[in-house]
């Protein structure tokens, strides 16, 4: 760093110099020290760069000094200077960096003002310009839905115009269906004329004819008594030839006899129909339900939603139909009726083998001791646990047992001819 780097400026100087010069006028002990100070920094500037600096310094004098008071100061190698209104300049500097100052504080509260104007009016701006998109976003969803209207109203008015045409139509045409309608009324009223006269006339050939039929009926009576004791052959035959034990061929038929017959027919088909409920009773009863599986479940519910033995018997005689159904019914529900027997049957004869199974006291979870010995143990297990719980599991077992039985049996007997 320069030694000028280390000086007091021009107008330090220039101060400096002039408090040396008031301070003259009064005798004082820090004048020596004032004078001393001043002469260091002085000397401290080249002689080069004096001349420069004097002149720098004279410019901070408007008045020469007087003679008294610079006789004792002087500046080597240059003209004496005088510091007069030095400090009124300086004064004056002051009062206007002051006011710069106010006025920069005032122009800086004024650009943060401005700034912050700025900022919330580029909000603002962001704000109008997001609201204007929504805008034309709305304008643009308007304006297709304006042009969806417009078709619509075009769509609408091509067939309102339409209707109109039609309307003229009907219109024209209504005139003549009127005539129509007038000339159709005279004709239902000459038909109607026509009817009357024809039902009279249908009436007196209706009685008539009744008379002739009841007349043709009490001739066919009569013919067909003769013929009755033949039908009785016939059908007395047909019955001989399957079961020819009971239709004995030697019998001759009346009508005596097919009464009787009506009658037994009537109590054998109460007896099966009993027979019926008591196999969909057994059905229920021996079901497994909660195996989707099970074979009882699916025939109880092929049994109690299809047509049953009365029904489909009655289809047959009336009409002659669904003889197949009615015969395969009839041979499921003898041989359900016959498996049930025999299927709880063999469920007996195998039951003790099934209860030692289960009386079997080798697998029970018996928990013996030093001082419980195994048969206290199983007499202890027998009357806390056993004996309630092995009643009922072979209970259900037996269910179980007689419900695959059964269903074995039936199929080995509808597999029978």
């Amino acid at each position: 760093m320069t030694q000028m780097s280390t000086a007091l400026t021009a107008g330090r100087i220039a101060v400096l110099a002039r408090a040396t010069i008031e301070q003259r006028r009064f005798s004082a002990r820090e004048n020596l020290d004032l004078d001393t100070v001043c002469s260091q920094e002085l000397d401290k500037i080249e002689h080069k760069q004096r001349m420069a600096l004097l002149k720098e310094i004279e410019e901070y004098m408007t008045k020469p000094a007087r003679s008294e008071a610079t006789s004792g100061v002087r500046l080597s190698g240059g003209e004496p200077g005088a510091a007069g209104d030095l400090m009124r300049q300086r004064a004056s500097l002051e009062l206007k960096f002051h006011t710069e100052e106010a006025k920069r504080k005032e122009i800086e509260k004024q650009l943060i003002r401005e700034q912050t104007e700025h900022r919330e009016a580029l909000e603002t701006m962001s704000l109008q310009q997001k609201k204007l998109k929504e805008v034309q976003d709305d304008r643009s969803k308007l304006l297709s839905e304006t042009g969806a209207l417009e078709s619509k109203l075009r769509l609408e008015i091509n067939a309102t115009e339409q209707a109109e045409l039609k309307y003229q139509k009907l219109k024209a045409s209504r005139q003549t269906m009127g005539d129509q309608a007038t000339e159709l009324q005279e004709q239902i009223q000459t038909l109607n004329t026509e009817n009357e006269r024809l039902r009279r006339e249908l009436e007196t050939v209706r009685k008539k004819s009744d008379h002739e039929i009841a007349g043709a009926q009490l001739v066919a009576d009569e013919a067909g008594s003769a013929t009755a004791d033949a039908a009785f052959k016939r059908l007395w035959w047909r019955l001989n030839q399957e079961i020819p034990e009971v239709f004995v061929e030697t019998n001759v038929p009346n009508e005596k006899t097919f009464e009787r017959l009506s009658d037994v027919m009537v109590e054998f088909l109460r007896t099966l129909a009993t027979f019926e409920r008591h196999v969909h009773n057994l059905l229920r009863d021996l079901r497994q339900v909660s195996e989707k599986s099970d074979k009882l479940n699916h025939f109880y519910i092929m049994f109690t939603k299809n047509a049953g033995l009365a029904e489909t018997l009655k289809d047959y005689l009336a009409s002659g139909k669904r003889k197949g159904n009615f015969v395969n019914l009839l041979r499921a529900l003898q041989a359900w009726t016959r498996s049930f027997a025999s299927g709880t049957y063999k469920v007996i004869v195998r039951s003790p083998t099934t209860v030692a199974e289960e009386m079997n006291y080798r697998p029970w979870p018996i928990q013996k001791s030093f001082t419980k010995t195994e048969d206290a143990a199983i007499g202890e297990y027998y009357k806390q646990t056993a004996m309630k719980t092995i009643p009922e599991k072979l209970g259900t077992l037996f269910r179980k047992q007689a419900a695959d039985m059964a269903y074995e049996d039936y199929n080995e007997l509808m597999k029978r001819k």
